[in-house]
């Protein structure tokens, strides 16, 4: 059966389950008083639209108007002047429906309309001549009995000329194929096989994997209930399209396992070749947790086919571990010989498609020595308390009354993933205090979460820019400037929520001592002379870091990098390796040379409970939990935690968060990290084949959606004005700010062929050969770049790789700005 079969055989469910939620049949709950209740069904509707035969973008409703620039989780091809909308309401009645067309930046609303009577199926008209002439966001409002509201948002996008049919009908035939295991269907002719693939694993496989891999081995894969499609991308060059399903295949351990698979393919049509190219492929399964099977051998808890990095936590003594395994909590507790479901969105059955919705992350955040577990739930809130709510949820899991407590619930009106690294970024729940910390826009936040119903929130510290302050992975400490700027401060805070500690890091006179991040506990820094202030190729002024040291909690150096004449500007961190961005000082200028690395060799906590893979023939590469002294009983006994009520729990509010000028990465259908500069950004896209977009939806930089040969034309009064300023000695960052009204766009650390995209947006390209020459790039063919010398004004061209050894004195430092 085809997958367009498939999708109207199962539609969308159209039960829901009135049952208690995650009740199994053999499930006890013990020490729970009449206070505590289930988390209780989903309720919402839902809306797709029709595309080309295809049930495309189930979107999720939201309690509340929602911040329109950050949400662009899907593009919605629109054929003609018309949009065909599908209504699922379940069990709700729609009053009304209206809709509304704004651009990109949400600040002008360019169509609105009201349709009194909705069925379950609507044509939305989308009439005006130039109301899609750009990408847009639509916003669909569905009124419920009991005066509410829910909210949607897509983008859409005029598909005319972008081929959308012949790329799905592409996805959805290669799909079937790779399930099928269908040879000589064009699955092995399109993928690209290399050594960058990982063929010992079926958890992440890619375009760079072998046949066997792509095909799911001999795993026997069978799609349960059937595809969800979502379009993230849709232009002229390609559609890029995320696929989101429960699979269920042969087993080991038992006779089958199911799994949460995600697969994401970007394709190319072109029309007069009638040819359909994979540009781009990545899948990647997840074995969902099942009590009801085999989950436990003599070793210890068995994971399956799952994420190399998999969360957990572990009690002091060694017998009770939490861990997160397909978006649910578990715990197991081996000397009471029971398991427990602390968390999930997902029904008792995994069946109503609206609580499969993969919008959230859970994150252990603290384990004490009983086992008693505080975690947070980040991103759009399937069901329960906050249904269609965005935002960070604290909850708190006491294993001995076998309840999990709600502590705070932090709101946001962004997207999923913007609120994930905004409000990710540093959340703490102290249990001892009753206290949350919550870093929000530079402001340090102490919120008493222990006065229900009466927020408490008051500033530690506030005005922080990006660069002052630095926070642990698990969010239990954080270091912050805490006497002046960037480029002025001589004292760092350091706090350890955990324990309540508090140092303070000094530098000498003329000096200033900079946070940069955590090893674990271990604080790293750096610190410079405010002599050595000076400028970058590109004109930004910096203060670099002469050395960079590791503190360890007692406030010992245990580490420090140190070499002469070389600078560092910036430290990225994973796990205990640290990459040092350096530069070297030309007179006043910092020109960029290659990385460096530093470890923190800290000796790694022993526990009897540790993260193992194995391999087998069927499911190759798999993890487990494994006991150093073993378990006994195989058959725990499954517990479902009840969630204690309250009738006003804490909720916590930011209605003034910045939304600061950034570069937003987005890959394989989802944001991927938000950063301040655009080079950084573009290098961390180029590795998802993905897009960089600004704060206001603007695209900075998209993989491949670009002419094959470009020239700038009707700019040589713009670019003889930036050769005229160049030369006078003016910084080339200010010079692109002025020209396009503060979007000037610092590109350094990229390849010439990552710059084509800019160039062919007409956008001229500062090129830095060194601390003072430079030249402007103005066209491409296939293989080469035409330039403008500075001082000569000559026209010239040379080849991508000659453009990169050109710019290597600079640290390949590029210029350029944002329409």
């Amino acid at each position: 059966m085809n997958i367009k079969n498939r999708l109207i055989n199962a539609g969308i469910l159209t039960a829901v389950f009135i049952a208690a939620v995650f009740v199994f049949s053999f499930i006890t709950n013990r020490g729970n008083d009449n206070m505590t209740a289930d988390m209780g069904v989903t309720t919402y509707p839902q809306v797709s639209f029709s595309c080309e035969g295809f049930n495309v973008n189930l979107l999720s409703g939201y309690a509340k108007k929602m911040d329109i620039p950050s949400m662009r989780d899907t593009i919605t091809p629109v054929s003609g002047q018309s949009l065909d909308l599908n209504i699922e309401a379940y069990d709700n009645k729609i009053n009304r429906l209206k809709y509304a067309v704004y651009t990109l930046d949400g600040k002008d609303k360019l169509f609105e309309k009201k349709v009194k009577k909705a069925g379950k199926n609507v044509s939305l008209e989308l009439t005006g001549g130039e109301l899609l002439s750009q990408e847009r966001v639509l916003e669909i409002v569905l009124s419920l009995d009991g005066d509410r509201s829910v909210y949607f948002y897509t983008r859409i996008a005029d598909s005319s000329n972008d081929n959308v049919a012949e790329c799905l009908n592409y996805i959805s035939d290669f799909h079937e194929n790779a399930l099928a295991k269908a040879e000589g269907t064009g699955v092995g002719a399109a993928i690209e096989p290399n050594e960058e693939g990982d063929n010992s694993t079926f958890q992440h496989v890619t375009i760079h994997s072998d046949y066997n891999q792509v095909t799911w081995g001999s795993l026997e894969p069978s799609v349960e209930g059937g595809e969800r499609w979502y379009i993230k991308e849709t232009n002229s060059t390609y559609t890029s399209v995320q696929l989101e399903y429960k699979v269920r295949c042969k087993g080991e351990e038992n006779e089958e396992d199911v799994y949460k698979a995600k697969e994401f393919f970007r394709v190319r049509h072109i029309a007069d070749a009638q040819k359909t190219y994979l540009l781009d492929y990545d899948r990647t399964m997840e074995q969902i947790f099942d009590p009801t099977r085999k989950v436990l051998s003599e070793k210890g808890v068995l994971l399956g086919i799952t994420s190399h990095d998999v969360q957990y936590m572990v009690s002091k003594d060694g017998s009770i571990v939490s861990f997160v395994q397909a978006d649910e909590l578990w715990n197991y507790n081996k000397d009471t010989d029971e398991l427990s479901l602390v968390f999930s969105f997902s029904d008792a059955e995994n069946t109503d498609v609206r609580s499969l919705t993969a919008k959230h992350e859970v994150k252990l955040l603290a384990s004490d020595d009983e086992g008693n577990v505080t975690f947070a739930v980040y991103g759009y809130m399937n069901r329960g308390e906050h249904e269609g709510e965005v935002g960070v949820a604290i909850y708190y899991y006491n294993i001995d009354q076998n309840s999990v407590e709600e502590k705070a619930f932090i709101s946001s009106d962004k997207s999923y993933g913007t609120a994930v690294y905004e409000l990710g970024r540093f959340v703490y729940y102290s249990v001892d205090k009753d206290m949350l910390y919550v870093m929000v826009d530079g402001t340090l936040y102490e919120v008493n979460v222990e006065k229900k119903g009466k927020e408490t929130k008051e500033v530690i510290v506030k005005g922080l820019q990006e660069g002052q302050y630095v926070v642990s992975d698990d969010g239990h400490m954080i270091a912050y400037q805490s006497n002046g700027k960037l480029t002025e401060a001589t004292e760092i805070q350091v706090i350890n929520f955990a324990n309540g500690k508090k140092r303070k890091v000094t530098c000498a006179d003329g000096e200033v001592v900079r946070p940069l991040g955590f090893v674990k506990n271990d604080f790293v820094y750096g610190v410079a002379r405010t002599s050595d202030t000076g400028k970058t190729v590109s004109g930004e002024t910096v203060v670099p870091l002469y050395k960079t040291e590791i503190q360890n909690g007692k406030s010992k150096v245990i580490k420090t990098y140190e070499q002469k004449d070389i600078y560092v500007l910036e430290a990225e961190f994973d796990n205990n390796m640290i990459t040092l961005s350096r530069v070297r000082k030309d007179g006043s200028t910092y020109t960029g040379i290659a990385d460096d690395y530093i470890t923190n060799n800290e000796e790694k906590e022993e526990s009897n409970i540790y993260l193992e893979s194995y391999v087998t023939e069927l499911k190759e590469t798999q993890y487990r939990l494994t006991y150093a002294d073993g378990i006994s009983d195989k058959e725990p006994k499954v517990l479902k935690p009840k969630q204690v009520l309250f009738e006003n729990p804490t909720a916590i509010t930011f209605d003034d968060v910045d939304a600061a000028a950034k570069c937003y990465v987005y890959g394989y259908g989802e944001l991927q990290g938000i950063y301040e500069k655009a080079g950084a950004a573009i290098q961390k896209a180029n590795e998802y084949n993905g897009v960089v977009i600004s704060s206001r939806q603007s695209y900075i930089w998209e993989r491949g959606n670009r002419d094959l040969q470009h020239a700038i034309t009707g700019k040589d009064n713009e670019i003889q004005s930036v050769r005229e300023r160049l030369n006078a000695g003016d910084a080339p960052i200010e010079i692109m700010n002025e020209i396009s009204k503060d979007r000037g766009m610092d590109y350094t650390g990229c390849t010439t062929e990552q710059l084509l995209y800019v160039i062919n947006q007409d956008i001229p390209v500062i090129a830095m050969l060194d601390a003072s020459t430079s030249i402007i790039l103005t066209g491409y063919t296939e293989s080469t770049i035409s330039y403008v010398d500075t001082a000569s004004g000559e026209k010239r061209n040379a080849s991508y790789e000659g453009i990169d050894e050109m710019t290597q004195g600079s640290g390949h430092a590029y210029i350029g700005y944002i329409k």
